[in-house]
């Protein structure tokens, strides 16, 4: 056979066919067959040769495969055999690129599809030869029509597959391949994007991109993926954590080979050229400007990119941010500080929230400051914007959809239990149910399967320190950004900003914080920093946390101590609330005796320890606010955090000198922060224990019916059953929170009592304390007796020891005796007897110290009790407009309210504004400040009490 025979497999003897497999050509082709007859049986064989049908691309592909071992086989000496040989190849070669550019060739879609499937199946013997197209087509500068039609039959083919995910390694290790061998070579790179099908049309649904798009498919590999969820996690409702771990481990695994291909193939077309890297960017930003609504509370997660999706393409840009984000930050100043002043931008801002101004007021900035045409963004600071946007609605949306699942996932268990039970009954209802059970399950276990897939993808600490690593690096750029000088981190940032604002509330002052907030960070979307605070809250819960043992732990908290320090940064309380969370998840100890992972970042970090404390006492007073319809509760989530963090620091003395030295030296600013501590706890222990008291009632009214008692509430009992769990919900909540506040309150006046006994707030103080311990020793104490006391966070002996730990706090200071022996309500010293027996005699819970201090305390508060009442016998006809208008007590410093001209005791009204900045006669907004001496008045007050004075020394 000559070499021509061999390569191509013809012959023109009838009987080869059956020796060899060789096809045999008509009679127009004439023996001996020849190089030059070449071009025409080529084009017989694909074109009218039957026996080829479907397999032309790989009989081309057979063909080259054998020129290849022919020229191995050919010496140097035969130069007219490798002649024949490259003529021959360069035939297959251009009838190979022929195929997949010229539709008469390969007539339909079937064919291609066949040459795909083809391709897939092999894709190990098909490289060489593809790489060899794909050079011919260089050659021929026909690369975009070969590079178009060969990934269109790509999609074709994965559209054609039922599922494309990791179930198949098989498949989607050779799909990769085939995109990885493309994109090796520049030239295809570098065009990529311009095949047809590379852009979705305008008006595609945002849950169609990964479908109708040439990457939509790779980048949804994931183990996030739905059916990869259920195939891998969903044949077993019952699995043991250890079962689910191996699995984890599994797809983690397999997770980051997927990843890093990815990242190859997206890497290359980043470097293929300027157009490129531009489509590649739009693409991706017209993913994420679609999905917006992955961050909405009431999201339809069908219409909307998979997490599958959104996670990839965040995780390859977070790998695209990594150099300009090292440690070193020597390319920190390549990120554009204004960025958002650019024409053009890849990001859609028109719905977005501002850090700390409106649209209109962004709008016209940003029209003012507009770049020119020519000043485009670098690609470091395209990416690093674009990875924010991610990060906030791609892995933000993830960590909303998990935290929806959670409880759909228990609730659907506990209804399969609940139809289960009911099923073993006769009822015609209960079968009824039970036929719905086998659907129920199902999806049970698709629902259990997403969230056990999320919680790997969370707990895969390898890819969580690659986030966490952007976060980190990020928090410093936004720290740069707050810094006028945009200096940061090569030289220390100055706080605050501004001047704090001295006898202000912040909470009352967000117009004069809005005016002078930096620019252009005022500007700045929200996003930009919700995403790292979301993420980091999040991820701090996992066991595997990326935050535990992390070096570069300190730049979030950098970043969260300075938007906390300057209330001007951000107006949203809501996300500075998240921030306290995080910082008091990172201050619990771990274990007994092993401090929070953030501890040693709060005592050692210049910045933080230099302004955290303040900050913390600041965000105490603001966060009274929220803005929304549910802030009366907002605050003591906030508030419960931030008394976690400074129990903590409290234990570190440079904190415990601070906290000191704010209550002797910025007395208004402390005060502010100790009324807030006093009305939450307040409000929490008198709904806590009125909780308890339902609950106590309830428990027993349901246990008298059990009996057969005669029911003494109008209500029935699944009535009452639902009452029942209200309360219990009410009194965990309020106990917990309670029992945090009255240790806050344990420490503090320990060392600074003084602090708790100035005029605004002791009096409240003082009745508050005295009603509580009544509640708790008094009368009405059995009421409080329920059962599994500590399913709702309450000891009531613990309480006890706690409330009297703070009368033995302030035992010594006069202006607390004075206000306990004048609170007529609640103070009794048989209350006192009784708890010095309760902690001493009965629990042991108490020292003797303790308990003669509290007894000393409660005689002191009694003997003042009658002096006073004896001085009131004197006062008692003292003229109306002596009183104050709201304790009808004599005044000591009477002033007069601006807008009502009502006179009122300076102390009075400086502990209305604690809490309310407005006049509380005619709800007028009021600062301490504009109030009127009433010298006059005073004087008079005086001169009265002197008269009395001289009366009583006179009769005695």
């Amino acid at each position: 056979m000559s070499v021509l025979e061999e390569v191509l497999l013809v012959s023109k003897d009838p009987l080869a066919y059956q020796k060899n497999g060789v096809y045999v050509l008509p009679d127009e082709f004439e023996a001996p067959l020849d190089v030059d007859q070449g071009d025409a049986i080529l084009l017989y064989q694909l074109t009218e040769n039957m026996e080829l049908e479907g397999q032309q691309f790989a009989y081309l592909k057979d063909c080259f495969q054998r020129v290849q071992q022919q020229k191995r086989v050919a010496k140097k000496s035969q130069q007219q055999v490798s002649q024949t040989l490259l003529e021959i190849e360069r035939l297959v070669l251009g009838y190979g690129l022929v195929l997949f550019q010229i539709e008469e060739f390969s007539p339909g879609e079937e064919n291609f599809l066949s040459y795909t499937t083809q391709i897939v199946n092999q894709v190990d013997q098909y490289i060489d030869f593809i790489s060899q197209l794909i050079q011919r087509a260089m050659q021929e500068e026909s690369v975009l029509e070969f590079t178009e039609s060969f990934l269109i039959s790509l999609k074709l083919y994965i559209d054609s597959l039922k599922l494309f995910n990791l179930n198949d390694s098989h498949i989607v290790s050779a799909v990769l391949t085939l995109f990885e061998l493309l994109v090796s070579f520049k030239s295809v790179a570098a065009i990529f994007t311009k095949v047809s099908g590379f852009f979705a049309d305008y008006d595609v649904k945002p849950n169609q991109y990964e479908k109708v798009t040439l990457l939509g498919p790779i980048l949804t590999l994931s183990p996030l993926n739905a059916s990869v969820a259920l195939q891998n996690y969903g044949d077993n409702l019952e699995r043991s954590r250890q079962q689910t771990n191996v699995i984890h481990e599994s797809l983690q695994t397999e997770h980051k080979m997927i990843l890093d291909r990815l990242f190859y193939i997206i890497d290359k077309i980043v470097r293929g050229s300027d157009e490129s890297r531009s489509d590649l960017l739009t693409y991706f930003a017209q993913i994420i400007n679609k999905n917006h609504l992955r961050r909405g509370d009431h999201a339809n997660a069908n219409k909307l990119a998979s997490n599958a999706f959104v996670t990839n393409i965040a995780l390859l840009l977070v790998r695209f941010s990594q150099p300009f984000l090292d440690v070193s930050f020597k390319k920190i100043d390549k990120i554009d500080v204004n960025y958002f002043n650019n024409l053009n931008l890849y990001l859609d801002l028109s719905n977005e929230t501002r850090m700390n101004s409106d649209f209109k007021e962004a709008d016209e900035f940003y029209d003012q400051n507009k770049k020119s045409e020519e000043n485009k963004p670098n690609f470091i600071s395209d990416c690093f914007f674009l990875t924010l946007a991610y990060l906030h609605y791609g892995i933000g949306g993830a960590i909303l959809y998990e935290e929806k699942v959670t409880p759909q996932v228990r609730r659907m268990r506990e209804e399969v239990t609940r139809i289960k039970r009911a099923a073993q009954s006769q009822d015609m209802f209960a079968r009824f149910a039970s036929m719905q059970l086998p659907a129920l399950e199902k999806s049970l276990q698709t629902m259990q399967s997403i969230k056990h897939s999320l919680q790997g993808f969370f707990s895969n600490k390898n890819l969580q320190l690659e986030i966490f690593d952007f976060v980190s690096g990020a928090s410093t750029f936004l720290i740069r950004v707050i810094d006028p000088n945009h200096n940061f981190p090569f030289k220390n940032i100055a706080l605050p900003l501004i001047p704090d604002q001295v006898g202000v509330e912040n909470v009352d002052n967000a117009d004069y914080l809005r005016r002078n907030a930096p620019i252009p960070f005022k500007y700045y979307p929200e996003f930009v920093i919700e995403g790292l605070i979301n993420y980091t809250q999040h991820i701090s819960k996992f066991a595997m946390s990326p935050l535990f043992g992390n070096p570069r732990l300190h730049s979030f908290i950098e970043l969260a101590t300075v938007v906390l320090r300057c209330p001007e940064l951000v107006s949203n309380p809501h996300l500075k609330g998240k921030l306290v969370q995080v910082l008091s998840l990172g201050a619990m100890p771990m274990r007994e005796n092993t401090p929070g992972f953030m501890m040693d970042v709060f005592e050692h970090n210049d910045l933080v320890n230099g302004h955290l404390l303040y900050a913390l006492l600041d965000f105490y007073v603001i966060v009274e606010k929220t803005g929304s319809s549910s802030q009366f509760y907002d605050k003591f989530n906030s508030r419960y955090s931030i008394s976690v963090l400074l129990e903590e620091l409290y234990k570190i003395s440079d904190y415990r000198r601070k906290i000191i030295w704010q209550s002797q030296n910025n007395a208004d600013f402390f005060v502010r922060f100790v009324a807030r501590m006093l009305n939450d706890l307040t409000f929490l222990l008198d709904e806590g224990l009125s909780s308890l008291t339902e609950v106590h009632n309830i428990q027993l009214e349901l246990e008298k019916r059990s009996r057969g008692v005669a029911p003494t509430r109008e209500e029935n009992d699944e009535e009452l059953q639902s009452k029942l769990a209200s309360s219990e919900r009410q009194a965990k909540s309020s106990c917990g929170l309670a029992e945090k506040s009255i240790t806050l309150f344990n420490i503090f006046s320990t060392d600074i009592p003084a602090a708790f006994c100035t005029p605004e707030i002791v009096d409240r103080l003082a009745g508050m304390l005295d009603y509580n311990l009544a509640s708790l020793v008094g009368p009405k104490c059995r009421e409080l007796k329920v059962n599994n006391p500590e399913k709702y966070s309450f000891d009531a002996k613990s309480l006890l020891k706690s409330l009297c730990t703070v009368f033995t706090n302030l035992s010594e200071q006069p202006e607390f005796i004075c206000a306990v022996a004048r609170d007529g309500r609640s103070f009794s010293r048989a209350m006192f007897d009784r708890a010095v027996h309760i902690l001493g005699t009965k629990t042991g819970l108490a020292s003797d110290d303790f308990c003669t201090r509290l007894l000393q305390f409660a005689r002191d508060a009694e003997d003042q009790k009658v002096a006073e009442e004896e001085e009131d016998l004197e006062m008692g006809d003292a003229p109306d407009e002596y009183l104050d208008p709201l304790m009808f007590t004599i005044m000591k410093d009477p002033v007069i309210l601006p807008a009502s001209r009502v006179t009122i005791d300076r102390s009075t009204i400086k502990s209305h504004l604690l809490s309310d900045s407005t006049d509380p006669f005619n709800r007028m907004p009021l600062k301490l400040e504009d109030v009127i001496p009433n010298d006059d008045l005073r004087h008079e007050i005086e001169a009265f009490k002197r008269k009395a004075a001289h009366n009583r020394t006179s009769q005695q």
